[in-house]
């Protein structure tokens, strides 16, 4: 493999790298030696170094495939932003694969049939529902933001949609479902499988065979997002064997996070301190996978455990619209999972959840007495009506605020769970009083321990291997435990760097 950008073999190593004239040097010997005559190459469109923006781009020949195509954490009105534009031609290709759902592995998919992609895109058979709900809810949501920006200021030069309903409904008929194990060929030279992640409903590792002329197929294998083991709710990641090249996240890969026993513990305390205090938990949760499993963790604790039930209100209208599929996706859960809830005879839902729907069901909740609990979007507090929520319970001490999502620098959310004394929160500073618990263990995301015990039961032996989806310091941190699975040096890309394998 030869590769223009940053190779690890160790932490001195972490910034060395190879000049893009000795690519083309070392393409050339190859070439005239007879190598590479199939030529199978990866580029990084994003979530380099960085955990948003997925998107990879593998070329096999001459064919190519796209795997995720998400949005960047920036400004969605930022007109030269990287949500704005595709740094490669959507019409080239020939594929899309999709791991899941969530907003920075499917938000720039509009984009691709806006650009002219009329090909397939490839899902299991629960994200394709998901992405239905999330991709028309962004396409309001941007014509909404688009709209208030010119009313802020209307001398300004019109703000367009990233995209708009026509783009998503184009996305949507491109939509190819598939189910767990069940390989199917996209390309003449191309098999896909999808394997369960474990880390939301629907997810997938993305399993693509390659078939060499004249050779044996190779096996390269991107993890999606990967979740955590024995977390209740959904099942372990499956393994996959036989690896020859693999891209794999690495969000929490420089972390090792508290077991779901000690997580249940921790918020039955928290509960506990409500109940006494009479006081509000105000949870930041995404809309698609954390609230879910924040109301099944709830309902765990009020039937099994036998925790004090409290009233329990989910606030976002998109959560009821995702529970609604979650619901009738029975099969996804674990034996354990699908008992509990079967029993209550409710999914996701009982006689203490309510689903507040409107504005107004909202507001009251700022009215009624604790003890509470509210589960309101969006999971970084930077948008959405966990906003008000929190305006209304950030200087109380009695309050408590649970965070149990992954928080981007600079958000509202990773200040308060960094502790910061002041907030500004809808253009009002306040004092934070309230009682701070980050339970980052409910992550969907595999920690360090879990992604180390999944490259070591796929059996290892990678020829190449490929970090990405985190901050720099996580993908540091993970390396050498890749490194020990890998023949070659561990390879953290750089943004529209490219491999061949």
């Amino acid at each position: 493999m030869t590769a223009n950008k940053h190779a690890w073999s160790d932490r001195k190593s972490f910034h060395n790298f190879t000049l893009p004239g000795e690519i083309a040097r070392r393409s050339t010997i190859a070439n005239s030696l007879g190598m590479g005559v199939f030529r199978l190459r990866i580029t990084f469109h994003g979530a380099t170094r960085r955990v948003t923006g997925s998107a990879h781009l593998l070329e096999v020949g001459s064919r190519r495939i796209l795997l995720d195509c998400g949005l960047f954490d920036s400004d969605k009105n930022e007109v030269d932003g990287p949500n704005r534009s595709l740094t490669f031609d959507p019409r080239e290709l020939d594929a899309v694969v999709v791991s899941h759902a969530h907003s920075d592995h499917i938000g720039r998919l509009p984009l691709l049939t806006r650009q002219g992609y009329r090909g397939p895109i490839f899902v299991t058979h629960a994200t394709g529902d998901i992405l239905s709900v999330m991709l028309r809810d962004s396409a309001r949501i941007k014509r909404e933001d688009a709209r208030n920006a010119s009313l802020l200021d209307p001398y300004a030069e019109p703000v367009e949609p990233l995209f708009d309903m026509y783009d998503v409904e184009c996305v949507i008929d491109a939509l190819v479902r598939r189910p767990y194990q069940e390989p199917i060929q996209i390309l003449d030279d191309v098999t896909l499988t999808y394997h369960n992640a474990g880390h939301i409903l629907g997810s997938a590792i993305v399993q693509l065979d390659v078939s060499e002329s004249g050779g044996a197929p190779r096996r390269f294998v991107f993890t999606g997002d990967l979740g955590r083991r024995d977390m209740g709710l959904l099942p372990d990641p499956e393994i996959v064997r036989d690896i020859d090249f693999l891209v794999s996240e690495s969000t929490y890969g420089g972390r090792t996070l508290v077991g779901y026993d000690t997580l249940l513990k921790q918020l039955s305390a928290i509960v506990a301190r409500a109940i006494r205090l009479k006081g509000k938990i105000v949870i930041p949760a995404f809309s698609l996978g954390r609230t879910q499993r924040m109301v099944y963790c709830l309902q765990e604790l009020f039937d099994v455990y036998k925790v004090r039930p409290i009233p329990v209100y989910v606030d976002s209208p998109l959560a009821y619209r995702l529970t609604e599929i979650h619901r009738a996706h029975k099969e996804a859960y674990t034996p354990a999972a699908r008992r509990l809830m079967e029993n209550d005879e409710a999914y996701f839902g009982s006689k203490y959840v309510e689903y507040c729907m409107s504005w107004d069901d909202s507001r009251r909740l700022n009215h009624l007495p604790g003890p509470m609990a509210i589960i309101a979007s969006s999971g970084m507090c930077d948008a959405g009506r966990i906003r008000h929520h929190l305006r209304h319970v950030v200087e109380d001490p009695d309050n408590a605020i649970v965070i149990v999502s992954y928080q981007a620098e600079g958000t509202l959310g990773r200040k308060i769970a960094e502790g910061a004394e002041q907030l500004r929160i809808l253009d009002q500073d306040l004092d934070l009083n309230a009682a701070v618990y980050v339970l980052d263990g409910f992550s969907g995301h595999a920690d360090k321990d879990d992604l180390a015990w999944w490259y070591e039961q796929t059996g290892g032996g990678y020829d190449r291997a490929f970090i990405v989806h985190g901050e720099p310091e996580s993908m540091e941190a993970l390396a050498p435990v890749l490194q020990s699975h890998s023949k070659n040096p561990v390879v953290v890309p750089e943004l529209l760097s490219t491999y061949e394998l």
